[in-house]
């Protein structure tokens, strides 16, 4: 049987997928997250995986009751995003993103809506 603690992490990971699904992403939940090897001896890297602009990125989500959170160089170390949701205090969820994934495919989408304009 798993931990309470998995219990609560598998729900929050859940909680943050229906969000992106609601806002219109792809996404789907990461078989056995960081603990599952693959046949290259590479672990299955993030909580879930989010298809956007035809690339996949690799999803961390971690919660946390108030705001003592993990390094968030060291969450996204193998993954291109992290979900930082706690149940106090605002904001509730921050969204961190790798640098080059930003430059790559968010600012783009940004820059292209806004000389739209």
């Amino acid at each position: 049987m798993p931990s309470k603690e998995k219990r609560k992490g598998t729900y929050h990971e859940k909680e943050i997928l229906k969000w992106l699904e609601r806002l219109g992403f792809t996404v789907k939940k990461q078989i056995l997250s960081g603990s599952l090897v693959d046949s290259h001896g590479e672990e299955y890297r993030g909580d879930l995986i989010l298809d956007m602009l035809e690339h996949r990125l690799y999803v961390e989500v971690k919660y946390r009751d108030a705001s003592n959170f993990p390094n968030a160089f060291s969450v996204l170390e193998g993954r291109d995003i992290a979900f930082f949701k706690r149940r106090r205090g605002t904001p509730k969820t921050c969204v961190i993103i790798d640098g080059d994934i930003f430059e790559s495919l968010v600012a783009p989408q940004l820059l292209n809506k806004r000389n739209k304009k």
